[in-house]
């Protein structure tokens, strides 16, 4: 079925070197994205992720290789990107002179909305991302993650078709950050907007995303679906327990029948148990866990994190 959407974006064999070849950010990175994907792109700090998609937006110029937006190359009309593609880059150096109020309406008149329709859109934006009380402030005296959510209020305007956003929840708090994941899964739902995360936020960005691709090095190491990646990593089910202190050794000599025993710290520890074996024990697990008041327990299932681990220790 997703054949049949219609391609987004080309990355055709983009090599892009810096300092005269003596470091090589992106390495023949080849992919596509369709229409309506939430599309991650996982890996390190220095990985080449925010190079990758700052020639997606035609900022810096591949050293070889094309990107075409809707079959078209971004290198040759920098209008056609800018009318699609809203990117959301991790500073908001533009904005920082502009009160919010005004970094939000002036960046959806740029995007050709009208004055009343632009005044309405801000006044939702404000509303809906919890600006409102920030308005008349200037964005240069706004806080870490509060500039992040005026960009993202900025990003918003419009309702381009396509969004770019490099590690939009750094510096949230919880609540905010959950605010941007529900509105990314709506506009996505509602509107079929094609959005493309770099992220570090793994657990959060599993809930949203459909395909991802794990960069290293300038490498693409692996690019699928969420549930296809997980499949080839450790099937075992996590049980991360943390103690009273004094008492680890103990519950690890008590639990280790019923898988590997994994020391995290001197009051936690991890008990991994095959999948299939996971009904049968929990109940037991549990009843233990909870007669000697351990200060707590979880139970994580295979995830993102695995992937992006997996990957990374292999390379």
């Amino acid at each position: 079925m997703d054949q049949l959407k219609k391609e987004v974006y080309r990355i055709d064999s983009i090599y892009k070197e810096f300092k005269k070849g003596k470091k090589v950010a992106n390495s023949n990175i080849s992919f596509s994205i369709r229409q309506g994907e939430i599309f991650g792109l996982l890996g390190p700090n220095g990985a080449g992720k925010s190079t990758l998609i700052k020639q997606m937006v035609g900022q810096i110029k591949p050293t070889s290789g094309t990107i075409y937006l809707y079959d078209q190359d971004v290198l040759k009309d920098s209008y056609f990107v800018m009318n699609n593609v809203a990117y959301y880059s991790q500073e908001t150096f533009a904005l920082h002179k502009l009160k919010v109020y005004e970094a939000i309406y002036f960046t959806a008149r740029l995007r050709g909305i009208r004055k009343q329709a632009a005044k309405n859109e801000t006044e939702e934006l404000l509303q809906t991302l919890g600006l409102d009380e920030l308005r008349n402030m200037y964005v240069k005296n706004l806080s870490g993650g509060q500039k992040r959510m005026v960009g993202f209020a900025a990003c918003l305007t419009g309702k381009l078709p396509v969004l770019i956003l490099d590690e939009p929840t750094n510096d949230l708090d919880p609540l905010k950050r959950n605010l941007i994941w529900n509105l990314l899964q709506k506009k996505n739902r509602e509107e079929g907007t094609t959005i493309i995360l770099v992220t570090h936020n793994l657990l959060e960005a599993e809930k949203i995303v459909d395909r991802v691709a794990v960069i290293n090095q300038g490498k693409v190491l692996a690019i699928d679906y969420v549930g296809r990646l997980k499949q080839l990593v450790d099937q075992r089910y996590k049980l991360e327990i943390t103690s009273v202190f004094g008492e680890n050794d103990i519950h690890q000599a008590n639990l280790s029948k019923y898988g590997e025993i994994q020391s995290l710290t001197e009051n936690r520890f991890r008990v991994l148990i095959q999948k299939e074996k996971l009904t049968s024990v929990i109940g037991e697990i549990i009843e233990y866990l909870e007669m000697v008041k351990c200060e707590e327990y979880r139970i994580i299932p295979p995830s993102l994190e695995d992937v992006y681990l997996h990957y990374e220790e292999r390379d």
